[in-house]
């Protein structure tokens, strides 16, 4: 009995300190997605995208993110994709990621997708290595100086979706996503995850080319600075809207 009482005190004292290390920083974001694929071949197709990212409703800019690249069907179920992406991250919320001022990231990134369509069901398995190009303001002179550094970021994202009613090509669906990020390199920082997003939604698909989706989701993203020696957490949630496009 004692060793219980042992351990449950321990345990208290682990998580008190585990919350007293932690700075949370909740803020209301939306977003706003278009993914359009623009088919070549039976086999290769183009990517673009483009998600205008905001926050306080849709008062402020939290991010703007464009993506090209090239997809190549290796199968039904298995598809590999490279591309790029030019990112721009703005100052939000009481600890700003971009706490010197609005910073541009250029992206490389590969991934492969792997789909498992079961009677009803669609799951979604995406693999994406990422590598990282960010600038960011070195000291306080003016006119600034910058520079940029390199990072690795791996990403997995889980996806399930389930036909609720389908007539033709029509077809009204549910989803749930997870989606995490691991950071990697030498200019990593303090931590090795990076965030993590939940998706709820709902869909419609209008006929082959055109689908559009709408739900709910919550962005769970640790920073790569301490503030008096506390890990920052930024807690985001909001709605997100998204047009697929199959062209």
């Amino acid at each position: 009995m004692k060793r219980c009482f042992v351990l449950f005190f321990l345990f208290q004292s682990l998580a008190g300190n585990a919350q007293n290390d932690r700075l949370n920083d909740r803020n209301n974001t939306n977003w706003l997605q278009s993914f359009n694929t623009i088919k070549l071949s039976k086999k290769w197709s183009l990517h673009a995208e483009y998600q205008w990212r905001r926050e306080q409703g849709f008062k402020n800019w939290q991010q703007s993110l464009l993506r090209v690249g090239a997809n190549y069907k290796i199968n039904d179920q298995i598809t590999a994709h490279l591309g790029y992406g030019w990112i721009l991250t703005y100052p939000y919320g009481d600890y700003p990621i971009a706490a010197a001022g609005t910073f541009p990231e250029h992206r490389l990134y590969e991934q492969i997708s792997f789909r498992q369509p079961l009677n009803k069901w669609v799951f979604t398995h995406r693999f994406r290595i990422e590598q990282r190009w960010l600038r960011r303001r070195t000291g306080v002179a003016e006119p600034p100086d910058y520079e940029w550094y390199f990072l690795h970021r791996f990403r997995y994202q889980f996806r399930s979706q389930y036909a609720f009613w389908t007539k033709g090509d029509r077809q009204f669906y549910g989803a749930a996503a997870d989606e995490i990020f691991i950071g990697a390199g030498k200019n990593l920082g303090v931590n090795i995850f990076d965030q993590n997003r939940i998706f709820l939604l709902l869909g419609y698909k209008l006929n082959k080319r055109v689908s559009l989706e709408a739900g709910y989701f919550n962005q769970t993203l640790q920073q790569g600075r301490r503030i008096n020696n506390q890990t920052i957490m930024q807690r985001n949630n909001g709605l997100v809207l998204s047009s697929i496009l199959q062209l």
